[in-house]
Parts: structure tokens; sequence; C-alpha cells
């Protein structure tokens, strides 16, 4: 058996190491330059920021024992400044038995896990897949490659595209993706607080996460010593309705929000670009039973089955291989 993955985001790298760890070739089959999905990262001369998840709290699962046992652990950083919440403008901090979750980032960037986890695993980056092929004898094509089995991780909407006009087409009817703008910001200036980010709980305001990149990551890796770098993830709401806006709108809309939580001196960044997720979370997530069937070699996973956190997603990507592997054996 050999099998395709499309997506080298956690699902699909997790699915491909299971995979490995059973004897199974995969190959990936990735449209980006990068690796790890929303585990990205993005340099802006000598400011480093984490635009997509910028932690890991994998609340004792796999993707935890995996980068805490199988991975390089030399830049993998345990988080100790706490998360507060904010509210019109107020910073409080949070129940402290919250702050004992265990959090992770990695000093030179999330994209670091994502680097690590594709290790070994062969990897076709910059490989768009449209369209799932499905030849007359068996088997199944993806970017000019005969494949046994696939296992497809990208937001339910666009498998549903690639499925289309083919003997598997279906529809995921109850999923929904929360689309999500993202400022990333660097500052001329120090900033010191007791928390490393902040949280609108309620959702209600359109700033809901301020991560303070050198807050995070402790020392001159973030930013120059004596500037700050941040990353400022929009509301639901807020970036539905406002995803077409230019980045100029965007940020004469937002400066006064970042700068009534950080202090006026605050209000002009030194460098900034506006980043646009159009499938950030997945509010309403179907079963991984309801999408895939047993004795399928047609398996989905990713985040659109279980939730928007990376260990979660990691779950369904060894689940998917595990699926496949107990196919194999009978």
């Amino acid at each position: 058996m050999r099998v395709g993955i499309v997506g080298a985001g956690v699902a699909g790298l997790a699915a491909a190491r299971t995979l490995r760890s059973h004897g199974i070739p995969s190959v990936i089959f990735e449209k980006s330059r990068g690796l790890g999905g929303r585990a990205a990262t993005r340099r802006m001369g000598d400011y480093v920021v984490d635009h997509g998840a910028t932690i890991v709290s994998p609340h004792g699962g796999e993707l935890g024992r995996v980068m805490q046992e199988e991975l390089d652990t030399t830049d993998l950083i345990a988080i100790d400044r706490p998360i507060y919440v904010h509210s019109q403008g107020r910073v409080t901090p949070v129940d402290p038995e919250h702050g004992k979750i265990e959090r992770f980032c990695y000093r030179h960037g999330m994209n670091t896990l994502g680097k690590l986890l594709a290790e070994g695993l062969d990897v076709r980056l910059e490989t768009r897949i449209e369209k799932l092929e499905t030849p007359p004898d068996g088997g199944f094509g993806l970017g000019g490659e005969f494949l046994d089995a696939v296992i497809l991780t990208p937001p339910l909407p666009q498998i549903e595209a690639m499925l289309a006009g083919t003997k598997h087409a279906r529809g995921f009817e109850g999923a929904h993706y929360r689309q999500c703008i993202s400022f990333l910001l660097g500052f001329d200036r120090p900033f010191e607080a007791n928390y490393h980010a902040l949280l609108d709980p309620d959702q209600s305001e359109p700033l809901t996460w301020l991560s303070i990149e050198t807050l995070k990551v402790p020392g001159a890796v973030r930013a120059p010593e004596g500037h700050t770098s941040v990353v400022a993830q929009m509301g639901a709401r807020y970036s539905r309705y406002s995803m077409e806006k230019s980045d100029e709108e965007l940020l004469a809309e937002t400066k006064p929000d970042i700068a009534r939580i950080m202090g006026k001196e605050f209000a002009e960044p030194f460098v900034a670009q506006v980043m646009r997720w159009k499938f950030s979370h997945v509010s309403n997530t179907l079963s991984y039973e309801s999408v895939n069937r047993p004795g399928s070699k047609l398996l989905i996973a990713g985040d659109g089955l279980i939730g928007a956190r990376l260990h979660q997603a990691y779950d369904t990507g060894v689940r998917a291989a595990h699926q496949l592997v107990e196919e194999r054996s009978k």
C-alpha cells in the first residue's frame, strides 16, 4: 500500500508519521511553500511573529507526547507567562488554575513544528491538488502519482470541490468555518506586562486575541532588543464583514484598539502586515465517523472533524492512518 496525503498541516504530517511507523510509505502534496499549516511564522525584517496558531496547548494528547519525546526539543519553549483577558480596554487576570494549562511554542517560530514533523517524509511543496483522479482500474491519482489510498486534510469546503464530479463526491453540510483577519505588527519600543497574550472570552469585541510575541519568547529572538512584535487576531464577525477592505482601512480601524490596550505610545507600528485567513477556525464540526466509512480507502482528516486546535487536528491524522493500517491487515 502507498498512500497519498493532501496537505502538510499537522493532520497530514501526523498521518504520514503514523503510516511510516507501520511500514507504509506515503507522499504528501502541499500547495504552499511551508510546512505545518496554521503553525505558521512570518518574518518582517527583524520582527518574527507566529501569525496562525501562536501557541500549542496539547492537553496531554498525542501531539504533546510527540513534541516532547520524539522531536528535537532544542527550541521548544514552555511558556511561563499566563494569558489574561481584556474587555473594553481593561485587562484582568484569569483563574489561576487556567494558567496551569501547558502551553508551548518554538523559539524561532511555530513553523519549526512542521519542519520537525516532516523530517524524513516525502513532501512535495508548491504542488496544488485541485481534483482527485479516479482511474478506471482502481486506486487514486494525485499530482501524476498513482496511490492505493488517500487522506485529504484541507478545509472541508476545499475537499468538497476536490471530490466534485468524481464517484466519491459528497457534501459537508453542517461544517462551518470562521474567517480571521490578523495583524502582524512590529513596534520600535519595548512593552512589558505580566501576561504573554490577551483574550476576549466573549468574542464580543473586534479584537479577540493579542499575542505579545516578544513576551512569549524570552530574549531578543522575535524582535531587536528594545522592540516589540505583536500579533492581533480579529473576531469572526469583524473579519467576515471586513475581509474585502484594504490593508490601510483595516489598520486605521484597528490601531486605536491596540493603543487602548497597550498604551498610546503603541498607536503607530514601525512595521505592519495584514493576513486574511479564509478558513481560520472551524465553528461547527462533523464527526469522524460521519465522513469516513469503514473499509474506505479515501479518508478525511483535519480540524473540520474535531476542532480548531493543533493537537485536535493531529489526532484526526493519526486516526485516519490507523484506519488504513487496520484495513491492510485484514
